[in-house]
């Protein structure tokens, strides 16, 4: 059955007009209309979500679980999400999940009778977990991954390559003339920490190789921060406060590159004059916090427009066909204010 995507494509516009057209909006070039429209026919689409549904007897919303409201990173894929749904003519239905409970089933049986979703987007850290993919299979929902802790061959999967933009971040420090660079790691049990350890790992070793040195750098730079600001204190606080302390750290999220800041502070070090800091994700606070921080901007709307369209694809079927189905997007290194040569 085809979907709004597929009307967009073949009319050769966005979705966003398509939906305007199905409106009756004004303003819309009458050829771009008649393209929409003949694309409609073609597809045999229909626009009436109700009528659909009903035949159907599926749900017209797409589920998402939110485990840390606060999180930057899990606000920007729920803004990213609910602009996908509405574009493909669905809604969004969100809910607090919190995996650790012990009536972690109870939460989840709840929402799916409230919401009667069939499909979901799962993001980290929940979409981690083993013993809901298979507790949504055997109920019949269909899912997709995003930024996975690990992959899973029952769904598919949408990511960014972690540990090339961390090696890419981290040659931006080199290229400025860094040689002591210290790195906070994530969690140890999701599969981007240690891809962006990795990154990190690899572009100290290139430098260590072509100045003919068989280490990549002191053991003593690489903490863990386990992607939380508190952990990320403590952690920027041993780092720092060591006589031979590092003049640029990479944090594996912008909410630990945060937390370098506030230690960074505390002990009297400008950035970047004194201290250069790089994050991941380009969540809201690397703008708003001084000077602005230079990271990785993750596509969150590509991510999730991928995720809705993949599940609106296979609808009344498994997101994922049983192979291994990874799909991998681009990312872009945002240069700020946060970056500079080390001083002499």
């Amino acid at each position: 059955m085809a979907n709004i995507f597929d009307v967009a494509k073949k009319a050769g516009v966005s979705v966003k007009t398509v939906s305007r057209v199905m409106n009756h909006a004004p303003r819309v070039r009458e050829s771009t209309r008649e393209r929409v429209v003949a694309a409609m026919k073609e597809l045999n689409y229909s626009p009436s979500h109700a009528a659909r549904e009903l035949r159907s007897r599926r749900s017209r919303s797409i589920g998402m679980l939110f485990g840390a409201t606060e999180s930057g990173f899990q606000a920007r894929f729920h803004h990213a999400a609910l602009r996908a749904c509405d574009a493909a003519g669905y809604f969004l239905a969100g809910g607090f999940f919190d995996e650790t409970a012990k009536d972690w089933d109870r939460q989840l049986s709840a929402f799916l009778a409230r919401t009667r979703v069939q499909n979901m987007i799962l993001i980290p850290p929940i979409c981690g977990s083993t013993v809901l993919h298979k507790t949504l299979m055997d109920r019949g929902v269909s899912f997709v991954l995003i930024s996975p802790t690990q992959h899973t061959p029952n769904a598919a999967s949408i990511c960014i390559d972690d540990r090339r933009a961390a090696r890419e971040i981290t040659e931006h420090l080199i290229g400025l003339g860094h040689r002591k660079i210290g790195h906070l790691s994530g969690a140890p049990d999701h599969i981007s920490s240690e891809l962006r350890l990795g990154g990190y790992e690899d572009a100290m070793q290139e430098l260590a190789a072509s100045e003919g040195r068989s280490e990549g750098g002191d053991s003593n730079w690489v903490k863990r921060g386990f992607f939380a600001f508190e952990r990320a204190v403590e952690a920027a606080e041993e780092m720092l406060s060591s006589p031979d302390r590092p003049t640029a750290i990479f944090a594996a999220n912008d909410e630990m590159a945060s937390a370098v800041y506030f230690v960074a502070s505390k002990l009297g070090l400008r950035i970047p004059e004194d201290l250069s800091v790089v994050g991941f994700d380009d969540v809201p606070i690397a703008q708003t916090i001084w000077p602005t921080l230079t990271t990785v901007a993750q596509p969150y709307e590509e991510m999730t427009r991928a995720a809705v369209e993949k599940l609106t694809a296979s609808e009344g079927h498994q997101a994922s066909s049983g192979a291994l189905d990874v799909l991998t997007l681009g990312y872009e290194i945002k240069l700020r204010h946060s970056t500079a040569p080390p001083a002499s």
